[in-house]
């Protein structure tokens, strides 16, 4: 027997969740199907924190995007009645022509967005845990910080299902068709049609989208938690997340949560991979070079051995921008892929674009620089 929804979502995740979400604030009739179970640790919405901030060096259209979301995370954090977003502050440093302090700049003052400049004396000042060689700038936005990441996902999947969505966790979807008016999709247990579809899929892309000529590169993420041999890291004391732009690549954190920990990871790099379900969680012998080498240079103040880790993965576009649009020949479908490992502070901004255009073809937000026609991508 075929059950029928308005719109089902497939995989919900960090973005799908979002979807769930803004389709049951409609008051659609929504199914998400989720291979996994809530708030996972399989795919890459998982680890505890992710950093969160305005000034955004990567695109400089990003930023519109970005400061709804903020509006949205805290509309979330009033309904579910918990803390998710901590603007605890963000310190982005790198060489002074680099992209990440030239763009976040650039960004700041298009946008017109306060960011402060870091001078060396301030920085070890305020900013004791850091070593800058010289040719390095820092900058400042105090807007920035982290979301809890597990905790985002569980908020908007209750408040979806608290608005009436239906979720079906464990199963795995097989095959699905669109005539552009009706979607149908079989999964390992059962099958059901709807009027549109959402598929969020994650690092399942490539699975779910065989026929779009798009690379979607997987790859694989180890993220550690270092023992702090001073205070100079902890939160209470004022520490925030952070973003190094090096020789040796592009490495972020956050300040210690527990008082004994930092988290640290390395955002360049990483394995590319065939299967995702079958990538290796354990430490390999190529992870943890780079990121000590990475903590010798800049901070001194971490033991270098992890007390724990964990492993998630980046699908990456060739620029490294997001995928967020209606499949090519199929109206009724919405696609967000391709996040590329930066994607999920805009959880539910892009949550409520992907239903304006599952549900209404079009949005008015501006996600040109997001689509599928855009030069390189297919």
């Amino acid at each position: 027997m075929t059950e029928t929804y308005d719109c089902i979502v497939l995989g919900v995740g960090g973005f799908g969740s979002g979807a769930l979400d803004h389709l049951a604030a409609r008051g659609v009739n929504v199914l998400g199907i989720e291979r996994f179970g809530i708030a996972h640790d399989q795919g890459s919405s998982h680890g505890q924190t992710r950093v969160i901030r305005q000034a955004y060096f990567e695109h400089a259209d990003y930023v519109p995007l970005m400061l709804e979301a903020y509006t949205m995370w805290e509309s979330l954090e009033r309904d579910s009645r918990q803390s998710l977003l901590h603007k605890c502050g963000l310190l982005l440093a790198g060489p002074a022509d680099g992209p990440a302090v030239t763009g976040t700049r650039g960004a700041a003052e298009q946008h017109g967005l306060p960011l402060e400049e870091v001078p060396r004396e301030r920085l070890a000042e305020q900013f004791p845990g850091f070593r800058l060689p010289e040719g390095y700038e820092a900058v400042f936005e105090a807007a920035g910080g982290y979301l809890e990441v597990e905790a985002c996902v569980e908020a908007h999947i209750g408040r979806a299902m608290d608005r009436g969505a239906q979720l079906h966790t464990g199963e795995t979807v097989t095959n699905w068709t669109s005539d552009g008016r009706t979607a149908r999709v079989e999964t390992d247990r059962g099958q059901y049609e709807a009027a549109s579809l959402i598929i969020t899929a994650g690092t399942w892309a490539s699975q779910l989208l065989p026929d779009l000529p798009v690379h979607w590169d997987v790859v694989r993420k180890p993220l550690f938690w270092f023992p702090a041999t001073t205070d100079d890291y902890n939160l209470e004391r004022g520490a925030g997340t952070f973003f190094l732009e090096t020789p040796g690549g592009e490495f972020y954190g956050f300040p210690s949560l527990d008082g004994e920990t930092v988290k640290l990871a390395e955002h360049t790099g990483g394995q590319s991979i065939e299967d995702p379900l079958a990538v290796d969680r354990r430490v390999l012998p190529i992870d943890l070079p780079p990121v000590h080498e990475f903590l010798n240079t800049y901070m001194p103040g971490i033991d270098l051995t992890p007390r724990e880790h964990t492993v998630c993965m980046y699908t990456r576009t060739f620029d490294r921008n997001f995928v967020v649009d209606i499949h090519p020949g199929l109206n009724n479908v919405a696609i967000g892929a391709g996040f590329s490992g930066h994607g999920f502070k805009f959880t539910p901004i892009l949550g409520a674009v992907l239903v304006d255009l599952a549900l209404d073809g079009a949005t008015e937000r501006n996600i040109d620089f997001l689509s599928l026609a855009r030069p390189g991508l297919l």
